[in-house]
């Protein structure tokens, strides 16, 4: 079962295991290594970014039975759009984590940060995160600069996500 929770500066360690590899082809390229002291340095930025006002950041960790597997955030750009994006750790890719965290978190985005559209973005490359977002409720837009995305608008309180 995934719960999302609020990342620790003592998460730096598992940080660095989420940002290597496969995970970050499509963002760092798949030679990139975290190391847990960028672990740090970003756990800090997190942290600080949680926790200013306003707040323009929501960042929360994917964890699986107390194991901290991935990172789901989101960045309010204007004050009715945000952005969302997740990464996983590569040994747990395909169990639906990304989904359930992606539905989880969509509702406290909405909530939190008081906008009417949220977006995501993904490599055509990725197929996978393009059925994560259509499985949570996202609409593919279209092709914007190599990369497809997709929206979803707020939950309505009759609206079930899937």
């Amino acid at each position: 079962m995934v719960t999302l929770r609020r990342l620790t500066l003592d998460d730096a360690p598992a940080m660095a295991r989420i940002y290597r590899g496969a995970s970050v082809r499509f963002t760092h390229g798949e030679d990139y290594r975290m190391t847990v002291e960028d672990a740090a340095v970003r756990m800090k930025n997190i942290h600080d970014q949680d926790r200013a006002i306003p707040r323009t950041h929501w960042n929360l960790g994917i964890t699986v039975a107390g194991d901290l597997i991935g990172v789901i955030k989101s960045r309010k750009h204007s004050p009715d759009l945000a952005t969302l994006s997740y990464i996983l750790r590569e040994d747990t890719w395909g169990h639906g984590h990304a989904t359930d965290a992606v539905r989880q978190f969509v509702p406290i985005v909405f909530a939190e940060a008081a906008v009417t559209r949220l977006e995501a973005k993904h490599h055509p490359d990725n197929p996978a995160s393009g059925r994560v977002l259509a499985k949570s409720g996202f609409t593919r837009l279209g092709v914007h600069e190599g990369y497809t995305e997709y929206r979803i608008a707020p939950p309505s309180p009759n609206r079930k996500i899937r």
